[in-house]
């Protein structure tokens, strides 16, 4: 069913839907009256409980399409979930999406008793885990996550009636398709399952014939695969000058808020401090940040303290911001149908937007199958001073640029190719023999004369080079040597003690062979004027007079240790056999 089949409820607004007063009231108070074609086509049959498949674009309000008849099911009969048995899972590819659908049940849920969860990667077990023994009625995780709180028996799905899955395209273009189909398979065999993408690949067809069962098919027409509200523009500009371009662009007035993708995370924090260092308030986003840092990142671009946030794909698809007038590509996507995840962060609601996309020559391989997915050729805009010609793109056909070649004279004459007359020497020379025919070599061979063939060319004389005078070496055994005897090194070798001055030498520089110093003994009696006396802490004060020992006897020491004497005592004569 398409939405050209649906019966229009313009007039009823969501009140013909049936559902409870208290969603209606939520639903108000955010200021919706008319349902989008894909709320007014998928709502009726999730109310019956039927399995379906919604394929519509971003921004078309998919998330509460799902969510109303989900919270409309929950009220009816309701009853306190029990611990670690979610009655509603919801699946999403990334954090931002998870968070953003479960805020989007929050508000629709106003003055209920649901309660909500969201279980994503970056944040800590513990609070997730006590939210679950509580009991949750709406389970919202992303796989990885969920697929750790089953091995640690926190999740149980005995009470899980209904599945749904967002963005599923993106989900299984990241790999979770083998953990999407091991929770499938844990649940109960009676449950809803709803699925929503923004595209229907040969992925997803596989996915939905295992995951449903005689699901009903809702699909938005459209003439191409993004949004009407969006216009696209392509900007001719070389590597080094996108920087010095995306400043000019982000400086205008017309721009409100901007979400600038690059492909790697390393390039998106550098794109987002050229730009900081420029003058343009930014920041980047991508999976290596901590989760507290990309919500306070998003809650900055939100309220718009941040007017420019660079992102990779894989927060492409969970930024929902209001405001978004500006998507720049700075550098195009390698997967076609990122591109439509990209430029459809801009132009929700019914709202105008403009993508740009930055264009050099390398990456036109990328722009044509772009062109083939929307379905529509992309303008080039060229007032701009970095403006630069490329090559004709597919059948568009374009003007030839520095950058192309000229081929349509490769099989004309050689006259008519360019080539010089006048090659110089490797003209005039004449070809070697090797390229004549072997008969007209015989032939030119044949009249030589047989002195001629004899006489041979004589090796050259190999010059013969004078021996060199090699210096006399020194000998130390030699007696002139031993006038040296000084030398500490030597001295060594000879076996003598070597000659220093005392007074001008360090006697730590020489090897001396000799005997040894006696020990200095200080006469009795004899006391040095000044000390130098140790204290606690290794510094030394300086004392006029050293401290006597005193020779008295020491005693008994009842009043502490026992201070250690070395001297062993020897058995009496009484006790010794």
């Amino acid at each position: 069913m398409t939405h050209l089949d649906a019966p229009s409820n313009d007039d009823q607004g969501f009140e013909v839907f049936g559902l409870a007063e208290t969603i209606l009231n939520s639903v108000r108070n955010e200021g919706f009256t008319t349902p989008t074609p894909i709320q007014a086509m998928a709502i009726p049959p999730l109310m019956e409980g039927r399995d379906l498949i919604g394929i519509s674009q971003t921004g078309g309000g998919k998330t509460a399409a799902f969510a109303l008849p989900m919270i409309n099911s929950l009220l009816v009969d309701y009853q306190k979930p029990r611990q670690n048995m979610p009655k509603v899972l919801i699946l999403a590819p990334t954090r931002e999406l998870a968070m953003q659908i479960e805020q989007c049940i929050v508000t629709f849920s106003k003055g209920t008793n649901l309660r909500s969860l969201v279980v994503a990667g970056g944040q800590p077990y513990p609070p997730q885990t006590n939210k679950l023994r509580r009991g949750v009625d709406v389970l919202v995780a992303t796989p990885g996550r969920l697929i750790d709180h089953i091995g640690r028996r926190n999740v149980k799905f005995a009470d899980t009636n209904i599945f749904i899955l967002d963005e599923a395209d993106r989900m299984l273009d990241m790999g979770f398709i083998d953990d999407v189909r091991d929770i499938a398979d844990s649940l109960p065999e009676n449950h809803q399952t709803i699925l929503f993408s923004a595209t229907m690949n040969q992925k997803v067809r596989n996915l939905t014939r295992n995951l449903l069962n005689n699901p009903v098919n809702v699909e938005i027409q459209k003439k191409t695969a993004v949004a009407d509200t969006i216009s696209h523009k392509i900007m001719n500009v070389s590597r080094k000058n996108k920087a010095k371009l995306l400043a000019e662009i982000l400086s205008g007035d017309d721009v409100e808020k901007a979400l600038v993708f690059a492909r790697t995370k390393l390039g998106a924090d550098a794109l987002s401090k050229e730009l900081y260092e420029n003058g343009i308030r930014s920041d980047a986003i991508h999976g290596d940040k901590r989760q507290r840092v990309r919500e306070k990142i998003l809650m900055n671009f939100r309220r718009g303290r941040t007017r420019v946030l660079v992102a990779t794909d894989v927060a492409a698809r969970g930024i929902d911001v209001d405001g978004i007038s500006h998507v720049v590509n700075y550098e195009l996507p390698i997967e076609p149908e990122n591109y439509i995840h990209r430029v459809g962060r801009t132009g929700r609601a019914g709202n105008k937007g403009i993508a740009i996309s930055f264009c050099d020559p390398s990456d036109m391989r990328l722009l044509i199958p772009i062109e083939r997915l929307i379905k529509q050729p992309i303008e080039v805009d060229m007032d701009h001073e970095y403006h630069i010609d490329v090559t004709a793109r597919g059948k568009a056909g374009g003007k030839k640029g520095r950058f192309s070649r000229d081929r349509t004279a490769r099989g004309g004459k050689r006259e008519d190719r360019g080539f010089r007359e006048d090659r110089g020497f490797r003209e005039n020379r004449a070809k070697s023999d090797r390229y004549k025919s072997r008969d007209h070599v015989k032939a030119a061979n044949s009249d030589w004369k047989k002195e001629d063939r004899d006489v041979r060319r004589s090796a050259p004389s190999k010059q013969v080079k004078p021996a060199r005078n090699e210096a006399k070496r020194y000998n130390p055994w030699t007696v002139e040597a031993r006038n040296y005897s000084d030398d500490p090194v030597l001295g060594k070798l000879i076996g003598k003690p070597p000659k220093y001055d005392s007074k001008k030498e360090n006697k730590s520089d020489f090897v001396k062979t000799g005997s040894k110093k006696k020990p200095f003994k200080k006469k009795d009696g004899e006391v040095k004027p000044f000390e130098r006396k140790k204290v606690r802490g290794g510094k030394k004060t300086l004392t006029e007079k050293r401290p006597q020992k005193s020779h008295k006897p020491h005693g008994k020491n009842n009043g502490g240790n026992k201070a250690f004497s070395p001297r062993r005592k020897t058995l009496g004569s009484s006790r010794v056999a």
